[in-house]
């Protein structure tokens, strides 16, 4: 019975102890993000309701955790993306002021657009027009706009007038963030499935002891689910909205490909057409986790690359990802507990997800230096400008323009040349 639900093979009798293990062992690698996704799109009291966003995001991660379990029947995971939250929370809240309806809608049409990418052979046709290096540059450009968010949350960089930014107070918060980096990245060398989660709380309970008043007088509270189906279609079907969504789906778009394409390749399959089956199962199921999130009132649920910590384990099906959602129902009514996490505890997981994005730059190859201006202005641009569309805006234009202007015709396609005219328009819109 077991095997006819989560097992993409039937006839493969399931190893209970190593899936419910393999279930486990992935809750404790995503755990961080119940903690972390609700803080960032909370932005420091600016962005998404706190208590609410708690809500949504276990109840997203419950529901499509599940749905992948029944429908991928692989051991993979989804939760709200990182990169992705953070452009829903400084990109498109607090820089384009745009509301919390309309940034839901802005996740619909993103996603919608990525479902029907992922059912017809448009994916291919965009996939093979952006460079590989400019998808690269894309990742190491989220990776650095990250790390610059958690030095900023914690008060390591600050505004300066004389110099525009400049190095902040040291305090303690500052050290408990230096102290917390440290911890995260020698547990992300040794590969172990809580480098992220210990950190946290760690450094939260050093934080509650040096300043016991920030403890909440109930640990327990019901569910907010007040950002449920407070989505504003309408409002995101403004033409000046149209490089918000543009700029999601892009990123949803080669994260959902890379990361899919990635997990896929640590299992075992009996045919590249079985292996291509599960792939476009995933995407689309990845797809839809977004567009289910747009109605949830939380940013897109992805699958997960921690998704990778069950597969090591020895994890084959999708009971380990039903186990994983699971332990993840209780969480929805600990919101008072998680609202107590610092920015010191959660600075340093930003800090090293974005240090591992940006670790992505090693495989770009190119010696051509119109190739490294276009990298560097991708790269550069999102944190300068606090936007991820102007870094991806910049890299594509001036890959594009400069190759037209040397001559180098072979290495662009009309794909390509036909984006970059839409890209223009940006700056119109702006």
């Amino acid at each position: 019975m077991l095997a006819k639900l989560f097992s993409y093979n039937p006839d493969t009798p399931i190893n209970l102890q190593r899936e419910i293990s393999g279930g486990l062992i992935n809750f404790m690698a995503i755990a961080y993000i119940i903690m972390v996704n609700p803080l960032i799109l909370h932005a420091n009291g600016a962005g998404f309701p706190l208590n609410a966003a708690i809500t949504s995001t276990v109840a997203i991660i419950v529901i499509m955790t599940i749905f992948a379990s029944l429908v991928i029947k692989l051991p993979f995971v989804l939760a709200p993306g990182m990169g992705i939250n953070a452009i829903i929370a400084y990109n498109l809240v607090l820089h384009d002021k745009l509301t919390i309806p309309t940034v839901l809608g802005v996740v619909l049409f993103s996603s919608l657009l990525l479902f029907i990418f992922s059912v017809t052979k448009i994916r291919q046709v965009i996939v093979h027009a952006i460079p590989e290096i400019l998808q690269i540059a894309l990742s190491a450009g989220i990776g650095f706009f990250l790390f610059f968010i958690g030095i900023k949350n914690v008060g390591i960089v600050s505004a300066n007038t004389n110099t525009i930014i400049g190095i902040g107070h040291f305090n303690f918060p500052v050290i408990l963030t230096c102290l917390g980096f440290i911890v995260a990245s020698v547990l992300f060398i040794k590969r172990k499935a809580y480098a992220f989660l210990l950190p946290i709380v760690v450094i939260s309970i050093i934080y509650i002891i040096i300043y016991p008043q920030t403890l909440p007088n109930n640990f327990i509270q019901m569910p907010d689910f007040s950002l449920f189906l407070q989505i504003d279609i309408f409002a995101a079907l403004k033409l000046s909205i149209l490089p918000a969504i543009l700029s999601l789906f892009i990123v949803n778009f080669f994260d959902a490909t890379s990361t899919t394409m990635g997990l896929l390749a640590q299992l075992h399959f009996n045919s590249q057409h079985e292996k291509g089956s599960y792939l476009k199962k995933s995407l689309l199921t990845d797809s839809i986790g977004g567009i289910v999130a747009s109605f949830f009132g939380i940013s897109p649920s992805v699958i997960f690359v921690e998704s990778s910590a069950a597969i090591q384990n020895g994890a084959r099906t999708g009971l380990a990802s039903f186990v994983t959602a699971l332990i993840c129902i209780p969480f929805i009514f600990l919101a008072p507990l998680i609202g107590i996490i610092p920015s010191a505890a959660t600075s340093p997981v930003l800090m090293v997800v974005g240090l591992i994005m940006l670790s992505n730059i090693r495989q770009i190859k190119s010696v051509n230096f119109e190739d490294i201006i276009a990298i560097a202005a991708t790269v550069i641009m999102m944190p300068l400008c606090f936007s991820i569309t102007a870094g991806a805006i910049f890299g594509i234009l001036s890959y594009t323009l400069l190759k037209l202007l040397l001559g180098k015709f072979n290495e662009l396609s009309p794909t390509l040349i036909i984006i970059a005219i839409v890209c223009c328009g940006w700056f119109w819109l702006n």
